[in-house]
């Protein structure tokens, strides 16, 4: 008897030591979210300093500007977040006011990104050793899928009035995933290499079709292609 009292006050005393803590993890979320004025899961990361040496041009997707895209960490949507892509050093960078107003530029932790949806880009964190990078964007997903990294290198310079650090034009890389291999292509040759060879005419006369030059593509009408491969 005396056994079951000791294990039910145990038992009592635990139940009230873990309410304490989730009472405590709680409380100090919400003063997470008052001091940074983000949701502490979205805000994990470290703060943000911009190279400190002086370089031409600047490392971000696109241009220098922010964009709005809907955020998913580890399972929960954000919607309609403020973001910049260092696509140089390969981080998403979260831009928010705090509860004083000041603004504040995060790192947020890659681990933790599943995917970054702005307008009709997807930015997915990339499972494939094959692809060198932390992040893929998706053109299209299928039995058959298309993807492409982006990066930027931080190059130096020494020759006449050019010496110095700048940063180079976005590089893209497109991948064809089949059966989860990943086959990388840079030209119309390349894309249909990848295909059975009894198929290969139907793919070429598509390329035509859609007018697809492989020296700049047009990721649209490049996925409008890997749809109809995906459908042959």
């Amino acid at each position: 008897m005396h056994k079951i009292l000791l294990i039910l006050c145990f038992l009592i005393c635990v139940a009230f030591v873990s309410q304490g803590q989730n009472d405590s993890i709680d409380s100090l979320r919400t003063e997470f979210d008052k001091l940074y004025g983000s949701d502490v899961i979205l805000s994990n990361g470290r703060k943000y300093f911009p190279e400190s040496i002086s370089a031409k041009g600047h490392p971000f997707w696109r241009d220098q500007n922010a964009f709005i895209a809907d955020i998913t960490v580890s399972g929960t949507i954000f919607p309609n977040q403020k973001l910049k892509y260092d696509i140089c050093k390969q981080k998403f960078i979260l831009l928010h006011k705090s509860s004083s107003g000041q603004q504040n530029q995060i790192l947020l932790n890659t681990p933790f990104i599943d995917s970054i949806r702005t307008e009709n880009v997807l930015f997915v964190r990339n499972s494939y050793p094959a692809i060198n990078q932390p992040f893929i964007q998706v053109i299209y997903k299928g039995n058959i899928s298309c993807v492409v990294s982006l990066k930027k290198d931080l190059d130096f310079t020494n020759i006449g009035v050019n010496t110095g650090y700048g940063y180079s034009k976005e590089i893209k890389t497109y991948y064809l995933i089949v059966d989860e291999s990943v086959y990388e292509f840079h030209n119309k040759s390349g894309f249909v290499k990848v295909f059975p060879s009894e198929k290969r005419a139907a793919i070429r006369n598509q390329i035509s079709l859609l007018q697809l030059k492989f020296q700049k593509l047009n990721e649209l009408k490049l996925r409008q292609l890997v749809e109809f491969c995906d459908g042959t």
